[in-house]
């Protein structure tokens, strides 16, 4: 588990990019371009940004580089659903909710991860 952290780790920034430019492409395209997907549209939000906040903080060592990415993902959330309405969508304080709560998420699940596997190091 220690090396597939460890890759995933490197690549995180490179991963993180570029799936905030799918979330992007995805949240702005017109509703009837969009597939049909059999779960909440806010479980959606929750899981991509909170792929996208594990991803984004994984490499993030400082609490105040944490907060700041931290900071950027749900400025990013806020800005798409500020901008949803101009491209036939709707503007969703749930979805913001939605997003925001992911990312929050994400970024613990990645700092327990950090921790799980510098526990588990020291160990051996």
């Amino acid at each position: 588990m220690r090396h597939s952290l460890s890759l995933l780790t490197r690549q995180a920034d490179t991963l993180a990019f570029g799936l905030a430019l799918v979330i992007g492409v995805l949240s702005l395209l017109p509703l009837d371009k969009l597939p049909e997907v059999a779960v909440s549209d806010k479980l959606e939000h929750l899981l991509a940004y909170g792929l996208l906040g594990l991803l984004a903080t994984l490499r993030r060592r400082t609490p105040r580089a944490l907060f700041l990415t931290l900071l950027l993902i749900i400025a990013y959330g806020a800005a798409i659903e500020y901008l949803q309405p101009y491209v036939g969508r709707f503007m969703e304080l749930g979805d913001f909710i939605a997003n925001s709560s992911g990312a929050l998420l994400g970024a613990l699940i990645a700092r327990w991860a950090r921790h799980r596997t510098a526990t588990n190091t020291s160990h051996l």
